[in-house]
């Protein structure tokens, strides 16, 4: 804790007053005079909330100072009322921050200035004598006039912020007084300020000078007896009484016009417009604007609905300032005043202002969703709006998710409900929203912001995802049906709509089966009487893979090799499909058995061998295993077997006795792609999605070891891979058969079926699923050992007509 002392000055130093100016020569007029420092109020506060305070200074001094904790802190001295303004009404204030040190007291010095500004008026011997009657009037910001009556020397005080400065005389034989506002201009405390009134009699002008502290030159009035003579501007009110409050219901059009028209005799100058209204305020309307050079603000008048006439260009005598739709622009809640006051080109004021106060009553706006159902993919729909009275095209509407504005069509008057007035109002979304559940609307009306119910939206159906449309089926989301056992779907046919066979699947999805592979086609929705929007969708394709059958293969020479016995060996390998092939769907691992390790002196049939060729050709194993040499059916059939190969690889016949020792075995292997530096590169590019495969086979097993089928379907994106049905058949060997058998792949396909068309399909046969396949080897006796036709072979599957099935 610490302590503090406190001593307390004033000073009458006000910045203007020791330089030289108009005032000097007309003469100082009143000293500022201090009151006594004892009489000032004294607070210590610390953020913004008071700690301690004293009515006056001399009862702080006659009390012991306070214990305060550390910490920074403030005090304020003031003498008066800032607010009240006149004659011999000073307000001082002074402000000091200080610190307070633990277990130390601390000296505080505070000097109090003068917190309100100070205006003086000076009459030149020449403006007295010209004039019978006259004096200076300061209107202020808080709404108070000070009159400078006839001879008046003292300086007025004055809370800072806008004055008005005005002038009014009369000559020995006028009626009336004529009325000149002088100048509006910003005070600031600490200020004086001194207006000098002068007349030159023979041009009949009179100036209006200020000090050096308020910005502009002298203004000249023309003080003839013309102009003087000349009347005042005056208003005149037309749908409002001056100063008595006008109650409409906020944002109703008003029964009759409510202006104000001005006329001026001499021409109009000026027409100031004074405004009090937070909700204005907050647009940012002006609170002071000259509506004859109304500049920046032109756009917020004319936004809000002020209109004026008369005003614009070369102004005329008479003009109208229109309220009627700036009123219907105001919400309850509080009250909006509006002052207007007009100088003519003599510089003359009207002699009282008019003043519109307007006071909104509650309109008891609301909004309410329709029954009407919004139509499914659109962008129209229906809303009720009611409130007392009011334009419905005046209400700002939005979807109330996403903000996106709706656009007023028309409004239809229903009948008035518990005092109310009801629309029915249509509305159009952009051309880009299309309504699919239902939706809330948000309504903006004045200051009220309101949200509907949820908005029905007709029965409706869409194909969400790309994946959901195959070849003879689609997939369909019903939108706002749940009995989907009462729907239909159907298809259309030049003008008529025929049923398709229609199954639900979920609780929001029917399928459409039966329909016409590869073609474009137009469906919709029926529940008895009412229908959905219509969709068109392209089915897939029912798609077959090229040389299904493997009438397409060739064989082609790879290299010489020396046999023992002296005679050169041609090899050749086979390729399944047509020679000059530029895209060709099947591969082999022949290119690995038969060209990959080379081959050289002493290389026999078993070192490098084919694995996949036909079963009619000589280099076929079927006839070696038992299996029929004749295709399964048409000209050729694929033949895949398990082989033993490899350099280095030896074979004894005849005197040596029967030995094969193979370095290496493999499975045969026929599939959909390419094999590429030593690479299976499975797949090819393929946009429909079969629902199974079937295809013809014979099988030969050997060591009890199976051979498998698989198919794969794939949607690829750059690197990324999403596999939507594979399927392997597993041919083991109680499935080993001399006749022709078919084997089957039902395919299940999984989510991502439904968000992807397939791009790429993979199908691939093995002769042996075993990691390292046995083999038997066969003989050709004769006189040589390891004679080129002996070969090692394990498994053996031939496949033909593989087919792919839409359902």
């Amino acid at each position: 804790m610490g302590t503090f002392t406190m001593s307390l000055n004033a000073t009458s130093e006000v910045i203007g007053l020791n330089e030289k100016s108009r005032a000097e020569e007309a003469g100082e007029g009143e000293t500022l005079i201090l009151p006594d420092v004892n009489d000032f109020s004294v607070s210590i506060s610390s953020l913004g909330e008071q700690v301690c305070g004293w009515s006056s200074y001399k009862d702080m001094c006659e009390e012991e100072m306070p214990e305060l904790r550390v910490g920074t802190y403030q005090v304020k001295a003031w003498y008066g009322d800032v607010s009240k303004e006149g004659f011999e009404l000073p307000y001082f204030e002074g402000n000091q921050e200080f610190s307070i040190k633990k277990n130390e007291t601390t000296p505080v010095e505070v000097t109090c200035y003068l917190g309100n500004a100070q205006v003086k008026v000076n009459y030149t011997d020449e403006f007295k004598s010209y004039f019978s009657d006259y004096s200076a009037v300061i209107a202020t910001s808080l709404g108070n006039e000070v009159e400078y009556v006839k001879d008046e020397t003292r300086a007025a005080y004055f809370s800072p912020g806008e004055l008005i400065a005005k002038v009014k005389v009369k000559k020995s034989g006028q009626s009336t007084e004529a009325v000149y506002q002088a100048k509006v201009f910003t005070a600031e405390s600490r200020h004086i300020y001194t207006l000098t009134l002068d007349v030159d009699a023979g041009s009949a002008t009179m100036t209006v000078s200020f000090s050096e502290d308020v910005a502009g030159e002298e203004v000249r009035f023309d003080v003839s007896d013309t102009a003087l003579n000349a009347p005042a501007p005056y208003f005149k009110a037309n749908g409002f009484t001056d100063n008595v409050p006008l109650e409409p219901i906020e944002g109703a059009e008003q029964k009759e016009q409510v202006t104000a028209y001005v006329n001026a005799v001499a021409g109009i100058q000026s027409c100031r417009l004074t405004t009090t209204s937070d909700f204005l305020s907050e647009k940012g309307w002006p609170a002071v604007v000259d509506l004859a050079a109304s500049g920046e603000y032109a756009s917020i008048l004319t936004e809000m609905g002020l209109k004026t006439k008369g005003l614009e260009g070369n102004r005329a005598q008479m003009a109208q300032v229109d309220f009627t739709t700036l009123i219907a622009n105001l919400p309850t809640g509080g009250t909006h005043e509006f002052k207007l006051e007009a100088t003519d080109i003599y510089g003359k004021v009207s002699e009282t202002p008019l003043v519109l106060t307007v006071t909104p009553q509650g309109c008891d706006f609301s909004v309410a969703a329709s029954t009407v159902e919004a139509p499914f993919y659109g962008n129209t729909c229906q809303v009720n709006v009611s409130f007392k009275d009011g334009n419905p095209a005046n209400v700002h509407f939005q979807l109330a998710e996403g903000k996106q504005d709706l656009e007023f069509v028309r409004a239809e008057e229903l009948s008035s409900k518990d005092g109310l007035k009801v629309y029915t109002v249509y509305l159009k979304a952009p051309e880009t929203v299309k309504f699919i559940n239902p939706f809330k609307v948000s309504a903006s009306y004045l200051s009220y912001i309101k949200e509907t119910g949820e908005l029905p939206v007709s029965m409706g159906i869409l194909v969400d995802n790309p994946g959901d449309v195959w070849a003879k089926k689609a997939v369909f989301h019903v939108y706002n049906e749940t009995a989907l056992a009462d729907i239909k779907l159907q298809r259309q046919q030049g003008d008529v709509w025929t049923d398709v066979t229609t199954e639900s699947s979920g609780s929001y999805s029917l399928v459409a089966k039966g329909l016409d592979s590869g073609t474009s086609l137009k469906l919709r929705a029926v529940k008895g009487e009412e229908y959905s929007n219509s969709v068109d969708i392209t089915t897939e394709e029912e798609l077959q893979v090229p040389n299904a059958g493997f009438e397409d293969f060739y064989d082609e020479y790879v290299w010489k090799g020396i046999n023992v016995a002296g005679g050169n060996v041609d090899m050749y390998t086979f390729y399944p499909y047509a020679k000059g092939e530029t895209d060709p769907w099947w591969s082999s691992r022949n290119a690995l058995t038969t060209a990959e390790e080379g081959a050289g002196d002493f290389s026999y049939y078993y070192i490098v061998y084919p694995a996949t060729t036909y079963v009619n050709s000589s280099w076929a194993a079927s006839s070696k295993v038992g299996l029929p040499t004749v295709p399964c059916s048409g000209d050729k059939s694929a033949e895949i077997a398990s082989i033993g190969w490899g350099k280095g690889s030896t074979c004894t016949t005849g005197l040596l006795g029967n030995k094969m020792s193979c370095k290496k075995t493999i499975a045969g292997a026929l599939f959909i792609g390419t094999y590429t530096n030593g690479e299976e590169h499975h797949g090819h590019e393929f946009s429909s999605r079969p629902q199974k495969m079937t295809f013809s086979y014979r099988f030969h097993s050997y060591n009890s070891e199976s051979a498998s089928a698989t198919i794969r379907l794939e949607h690829r994106d750059g690197d990324l891979i999403y596999v939507l049905a594979e399927k392997e058949l597993i041919l083991t060997p109680d499935m080993v058969s001399n006749e022709v058998q078919t084997g089957e792949l039902a395919l299940d396909y999984n989510e991502q079926s439904s968000k992807y068309k397939a791009t790429h399909i993979s199908i691939s046969f093995l002769s042996s699923t075993a990691d390292s396949p046995a083999y038997e080897p066969f003989y050709v006796a004769d006189n040589w050992n390891g004679n080129r036709y002996s070969r090692a072979i394990g498994n053996v599957l031939v496949i033909d007509d593989v087919k792919l099935i839409y359902e």
